[in-house]
């Protein structure tokens, strides 16, 4: 009897493990959030296709803002924790936004320490840029600016190209020219685009990101095309001079190319590369021979990683081998266990009837370092839908990301994470004399073991990144086997010399300030 005993606590005990193990790692929160588009989201209501995260009151709480296609044109709500959000965009000073916007990104463009936001649309002329208050209400400074382009604009990212410590802006365009605003220090700007080389007047550009891809000290460029086109890496030179590199770093692939992220998913203090790609050409509904046929491509979404020297070379995963309508992708250490992960938005619902891969978004992990996993269901986030955009955002100050879903012809989908650790860290800094908001700036996490520094986490802040799409200008990291503590360094654009934090404790926010230079 005694035995029996100990075998059913034994038992009980096992089951209970495997329940905990089985519970899904995210919580959908999305009804009780207050994330609500209009009534009307179908076709021909109030589409979202853009979206930014950040903290626009100065209360420590992420807030949100997503331009639509539809009235009322924009939305912002304000975090009020707990994730529970509130539309305030009445009075937000955002109201004269046009619509059809596609893409947002956020800098504090005039240094007076507010964060800024531009938005791109499709409409010719409705693009903006608002001056941020610092209370949650923004002013339309466009035209002071000298920001407005007449053209249609899909996605926006920024970046210090010259090294002055003022954020420059670039705008795809994909019926024309794209636009390289350099800072003027002054409250305006200046298209550089022709004379910096960047404009792609032949190209159908949709994304872009920033990132220092050979270690120079400069944010180099690259640009996706769409219409089965080459993408461009694009080498800064230096000055607002840029140098197209796409055939010497490996990237001429021919593809219909949508959303780009520099991240590094190897953990070796080096920004690779993945790129999305619409393989069906949205809902054209050709078959893959008919398309071949028309000279199209029908090529996967792909993973790229870099040499350190910004050489890239295709990664062999047959998981990511995906023919999917792609859209945004988030790299990021969803888990803790101190490894990226990447989880792709899929249009899974509007998309062309041959695609091959449906079933909603795609999430990859890889927690012993090696082998990939699909782990989307498992985790509770294999939503289906047009899913547009997916910043990773913790959103409730726990310390874990959580995800927001933006879906073009359905309501916003919240994801809390459940993870509820300490193995994490997560690091905003402040220049001085360069970016304001860190734009730009490398942040590298450390375990010293025996005096010996072993790498936990490498990234660099960005604005701008994935797909029409607009991240809190920090990084986070999984710290994976925990430490007593770790050491920080972050990095400067044009910096060499880092500015360092040693003995910092897990499961905080650090903030590193730039050290002034005489």
């Amino acid at each position: 009897m005694r035995a029996f005993s100990i075998l059913a606590v034994v038992l009980i005990a096992v089951f209970a493990v495997r329940g905990q193990q089985a519970k899904p790692r995210f919580t959908d929160v999305s009804g009780e959030s207050g994330l609500k588009i209009a009534e009307k989201t179908g076709v021909g209501g109030t589409n979202p296709h853009a979206v930014t995260v950040e903290d626009f009151d100065g209360d420590g709480l992420p807030d949100v803002i997503v331009p639509t296609f539809g009235k009322p044109h924009i939305y912002y709500f304000k975090n009020l924790g707990k994730l529970r959000f509130q539309d305030a965009t009445q009075g937000s000073g955002l109201e004269n936004f046009a619509g059809d916007g596609t893409g947002a990104a956020v800098a504090d463009f005039n240094r007076d320490g507010k964060l800024d936001v531009y938005l791109t649309s499709v409409r010719g002329g409705a693009s903006r840029l608002y001056q941020g208050k610092g209370d949650g209400t923004f002013t339309d400074v466009s035209e002071k600016a000298g920001v407005l382009v007449k053209s249609p604009a899909r996605s926006c990212s920024w970046s210090d190209i010259d090294g002055d410590g003022w954020p420059d802006l670039y705008l795809t365009c994909p019926n024309g020219p794209n636009s390289l605003f350099r800072n003027n220090q002054d409250g305006t700007f200046t298209n550089i685009a022709k004379d910096a080389g960047v404009e792609l007047a032949d190209r159908m550009s949709l994304g872009s990101a920033f990132g220092d891809v050979d270690g120079d000290g400069l944010d180099d460029l690259f640009v996706t095309n769409y219409q089965s086109q080459v993408s461009a890496l694009f080498k800064n030179l230096g000055g607002g001079k840029f140098k197209d590199v796409t055939a010497t770093a490996g990237l001429e692939r021919r593809a219909s190319s949508v959303a780009c992220v520099f991240a590094d998913v190897f953990k070796r203090g080096r920004l690779d590369l993945y790129v999305s790609t619409d393989s069906w050409l949205s809902g054209a509904n050709y078959t893959e021979d008919q398309l071949l046929k028309m000279k199209h491509t029908v090529e996967p979404n792909i993973l790229y990683t870099n040499d350190g020297k910004g050489k890239f070379t295709a990664v062999k995963e047959p998981l990511f081998d995906l023919k999917t309508l792609g859209h945004d992708v988030v790299i990021e250490d969803l888990d803790h266990d101190g490894w990226p992960d990447v989880y792709v938005a899929v249009d899974a619902e509007s998309g062309n009837q041959w695609a091959v891969s449906k079933g909603g978004n795609p999430l990859w992990t890889r927690g012993n370092g090696k082998t990939w996993q699909e782990v989307a269901k498992a985790w509770g986030v294999k939503h289906e839908a047009n899913c547009v955009c997916v910043p990773a955002v913790d959103f409730d100050n726990d310390g874990d990301l959580d995800l927001l879903l933006i879906n073009f012809y359905s309501q916003p989908v919240v994801y809390r994470n459940d993870t509820n650790d300490k193995s994490w860290l997560r690091v905003r800094v402040e220049g001085d004399q360069h970016s304001r908001d860190g734009i730009g700036a490398k942040v590298s996490v450390f375990r010293v073991v025996d005096g010996q520094k072993q790498l936990v986490g490498f990234r660099e802040i960005q604005s701008g990144s994935g797909y029409c799409r607009g991240s809190p200008l920090e990084v986070h990291f999984g710290l994976g086997t925990p430490a007593a503590s770790y050491r920080v360094e972050v990095v400067w654009p044009g910096s060499k010399q880092p500015v360092v934090r040693d003995n910092v404790a897990p499961g905080q926010r650090l903030v590193v300030k730039e050290v002034k230079q005489p």
